[in-house]
Order: structure tokens, then sequence, then C-alpha cells
């Protein structure tokens, strides 16, 4: 029927894709959560080795449990975003070729939309809004490991294969580590935005806690001279030392945070030259 000859051939590489879209998020979402689990009961087995609840025989035991687990959950992630940077790039050229042919659809339908009005369901359902939710979805999965969760992942990953020692605990290992190198390379560029922004918020607040500290010394010499009695100055004295104490305690933070990313970046990069 002339209905059947109209179809457009863009419905079912829509569908498609946006049904292999969303089989591989399912499957990335369980691995993320297998991964958070799995690093959560590191944690765990740390604290209590240091704690001196269980042996170092004990902790090696299950340390290898976990890690074996943690490793290829690490590798199916690895693989999936990589099948999932495809779909998107896929969904991208196909958007791009839609949007093309949109200004000229809509020349042809003007003159009909000005007597019947244009359906929100026509444009719900176009192939371009279809492409565009498809990459939306693919970019929030990936956005849900955050940068700190990967670069902890990476080293964590990498950790685990040195310590090993051996390349044939995982056939994926020499892939894995190429997506290591890869992601690293991107995380390293973009922590150097970040940090650039996080000593410039440390540096912003130390200039803060050094004015709270002189206004500690001023009230400090208007009681010594007498222009202050030692009740307003307790009351003046105490508000400022809790802000002070505040902002030293976010400037650590902060410090802390920086030494933490640079220290990871620093070891994975050591480690996959160990690797080499």
């Amino acid at each position: 029927s002339r209905k059947e000859e109209e179809t457009p051939t863009w419905s079912f590489s829509v569908r498609e894709i946006a049904n292999e879209v969303n089989n591989q998020l399912k499957v990335f979402q369980s691995y993320i959560k297998e991964i958070k689990e799995a690093s959560i009961r590191l944690e765990e087995l740390t604290k209590m080795l240091k704690a001196g609840e269980i042996s170092e025989n004990v902790y090696n035991i299950l340390l290898d449990e976990i890690s074996n687990n943690l490793s290829l959950s690490i590798e199916e992630v690895f693989k999936i975003r990589e099948n999932l940077e495809l779909l998107r790039a896929r969904a991208k050229i196909e958007w791009a070729r839609e949007k093309i042919g949109i200004k000229e659809a809509e020349t042809r339908t003007q003159s009909y939309s000005s007597i019947y009005g244009r359906s929100s369901v026509e444009e719900t359902y176009s192939p371009a809004y279809r492409w565009q939710e498809i990459i939306n979805k693919i970019d929030s999965a990936l956005s849900s490991l955050t940068f700190e969760e990967e670069i902890s992942m990476i080293e964590r990953y990498l950790s685990i294969m040195r310590r090993k020692g051996s390349p044939s605990i995982s056939e994926n290992i020499e892939k894995a580590k190429q997506i290591c190198q890869q992601r690293l390379n991107v995380l390293t560029e973009e922590w150097s935005a970040i940090r650039r922004d996080k000593i410039k918020e440390m540096m912003d607040l130390e200039t803060k806690a050094s004015q709270l500290r002189d206004e500690i010394k001023e009230i400090e010499v208007r009681l010594a001279v007498g222009e202050i009695d030692r009740r307003t100055f307790e009351y003046r004295a105490r508000s400022l030392r809790g802000s002070l104490r505040r902002l030293e305690e976010e400037i650590s933070k902060i410090r802390g945070y920086i030494d933490d990313m640079d220290m990871k970046i620093f070891r994975s990069s050591e480690l996959l030259r160990e690797m080499q």
C-alpha cells in the first residue's frame, strides 16, 4: 500500500540501536553496582586487618576473592563503555543527518501546519528526537560514574593486575590496559582544569582565613587597651574563631582532595608504565 511505501527507513534503525543501548545500559549499571559494592568490601577488609580483627593470611585469601571478581567487573565496564561510546557516535551521526533534513521537511509542511496545526506527537516521535534521546541516555549513564570513582577504579584495577603479576588472569587484560591508558589521558586533562579551580577556591578561602585572623588580633588589641570589655571580646572572639575553624577545615579538605587525586593519577601512570 501507499502508506507502507512511505514508511521511513529510519524506524527500524532507531529501534534497533535503542534496544541495544537499553540492554547495554542495564548490564553497565549492574557492573557499576558490583564494583562499588566490591570497593566497600575491600575498604572494610583493610579496616579489619589494621584493627587486628583478622590475620594477614585471612586478609590475603579474602583479598584474592574480592579482587578477582572486581577485576572482571571492571574489565566488563571498560568493554561496555567502549560499546556505548560507539553507539553514541552512530546515534550522533544519524542525528546530524536527520537534522539536515528537518529544515526541508519544515518548509514542505509549513502550508499544511498553517491549516491543520503541527502535532506534538509528531515532534516527540520524530527520528531526530529519538536519536537525541538515545544520545542523552548514554551520556547520562556514562556520567553516573564520577571523576573520582573512575580514577579510583582505574588505580584499583591496575593495582590488582600488578599484584597478580600474570596477564593470564583475563584474556581481556591487554585491551583493558589500553582503555585504562586512554581514559587516564582524558581524566588527567580533566583533572588539570578541576585542580586549577580547587587551588583557586583554596586560595580564596586562605584570604578569608587571613582576614579573620587579623580581626581576632584586632579585638585582642582592643581588649588589651580597654576599648572593649572581656564579655564583648569573648562573644566576638568565639564567633570569629568558629568561622576560622570552619574555613581551615574546608581548606584542609580541599588540600587533602587535591593530594589524593594527584596520588591516584600518579600511581595509575606508574602502574601502567610498570606493566608495559
